[in-house]
């Protein structure tokens, strides 16, 4: 063997023992919620925020929309304002529009080139893996689809409610706004539902990385706050004829207490 020959057979060798040494080569993609992310993704993602200060993903819009709260000012009618709420539900997990939004970070656009990824396929493994987070974090007695069919009754409602939020009075514009709720449930619970099992297998195994990387509204119950729209709560009462009756109860927004109180903070 010539030494030309030798040295091309060198570099060959040389060539598929690098490759073999670095494991299969990974073709990124935009992932949505509802695929799979394999061990080797996983890896590479997590290179990536190992190289940026602190290990923490960067500051993106938080996917968790607070439930719909709108003043007495609004005048667009009911259906507009679910039409609004859907739109600014589907921007916070719209990966183009995430990926604008990246903060400029020398390091991680230096990881992202040595992964061989772009902002919109990191952005994507973000949301994947967060929608697994907050999947593994939810209660396990909820029924989602379940929730989701009860849910969409009521804001199927709204939907074709074409009456201005201003004109109604402070009683049914509170009515509204804790039906309008349900949207909220029910998106969250439709992006819970989406999640492969591979997914919460995966979040599972790399939990304790995961908590530190990510915000902490991606590693909680998403519907948690919003379980006193999921379960209405209270107990039946009779009338007493000294007590007065429930028709002659003023009420207003304005003055009254709307929220929560648990028991044990109340005894």
């Amino acid at each position: 063997m010539n030494r030309v020959s030798r040295s091309a057979v060198l570099v060959a060798l040389f060539t598929a023992l690098a490759s073999g040494c670095g494991g299969e080569e990974i073709v990124h993609t935009t992932k949505g919620i509802d695929e799979k992310v394999s061990p080797a993704e996983f890896e590479s993602f997590q290179s990536i925020i190992n190289s940026l200060p602190d290990k923490k993903l960067p500051e993106i819009p938080s996917t968790l929309l607070p439930r719909p709260h709108w003043t007495q000012e609004r005048t667009l009618p009911i259906q507009d304002l679910i039409r609004q709420e859907n739109d600014a539900f589907e921007d916070r997990w719209s990966v183009e529009l995430i990926a604008r939004q990246l903060p400029i970070n020398k390091q991680l656009m230096r990881a992202l080139r040595r992964e061989q990824m772009t902002p919109e396929q990191f952005v994507s493994l973000t949301l994947t893996l967060g929608a697994a987070l907050t999947a593994d974090a939810t209660d396990e007695r909820n029924d989602l689809a379940a929730i989701v069919a009860a849910g969409e009754q009521h804001v199927t409602i709204l939907t074709a409610d074409k009456t201005a939020f201003s004109s109604l009075s402070d009683v049914r514009a509170h009515e509204i706004l804790t039906q309008a709720a349900w949207l909220t449930v029910v998106n969250r619970a439709k992006v819970l539902l989406q999640v492969p099992p591979e997914n919460l297998q995966l979040v599972r195994k790399h939990r304790e990385w995961l908590d530190a990387a990510f915000p902490a509204d991606l590693t909680q119950d998403p519907l948690a706050d919003l379980t006193n729209v999921m379960h209405e709560r209270g107990i039946p009462f009779e009338e007493m004829p000294e007590s007065g009756s429930d028709e002659h109860i003023e009420w207003s927004t304005k003055t009254a207490i709307i929220g929560e109180i648990s028991v044990d903070a109340a005894f």
